[in-house]
């Protein structure tokens, strides 16, 4: 059961300047690194850019993409006090090799390594699972503008 007082609102963390539309049909990795990069002025101050995406690709070794074609790559950070979060648009999408799915959206998200977080991070996790299904990400994956994405994001929670 989730607790209203373990839960984040995903519109609350994620911000339109950090939501990036891909061309093309870029590889998983990119995808990785790109969301990585691109959310790394928000955590600047607390970790360098190296150990940021270290820390990101340990983590999306072991993670899979939802049948839904939904991606969620993320780490826990020592480093940071709140979560974060950047979100990759990819219309054509790019084909997961270990799932055979296509996938058309991605959030990177980063967590504080801390025990107050743990539940906060698990429920997060499954909300995003609940939230981008086919419908919502096809519905996203037609959006140009980044605030028009997290007007969605905000609609849908």
């Amino acid at each position: 059961m989730i607790r209203r007082s373990e839960e984040v609102a995903l519109s609350t963390i994620l911000q339109s300047d950090y939501v990036f539309f891909f061309k093309g049909r870029p590889a998983r990795e990119e995808v990785v690194k790109s969301l990585a990069s691109g959310l790394y002025p928000q955590v600047k101050k607390n970790i360098a850019a190296k150990a940021l995406y270290e820390a990101v690709a340990e983590v999306e070794k072991l993670n899979n993409v939802l049948e839904t074609g939904f991606f969620i790559p993320h780490a826990k950070l020592v480093e940071i006090d709140r979560f974060h979060a950047a979100l990759a648009v990819i219309p054509e999408g790019f084909d997961d090799p270990k799932s055979g799915a296509t996938v058309k959206a991605a959030l990177l998200l980063l967590t504080p390594n801390k025990p107050l977080f743990f539940q906060q991070h698990l429920n997060m996790l499954s909300k995003l699972s609940r939230m981008f299904q086919p419908a919502f990400i096809e519905s996203i994956a037609a959006m140009k503008d980044g605030r028009a994405v997290c007007e969605a994001v905000k609609k849908a929670e």
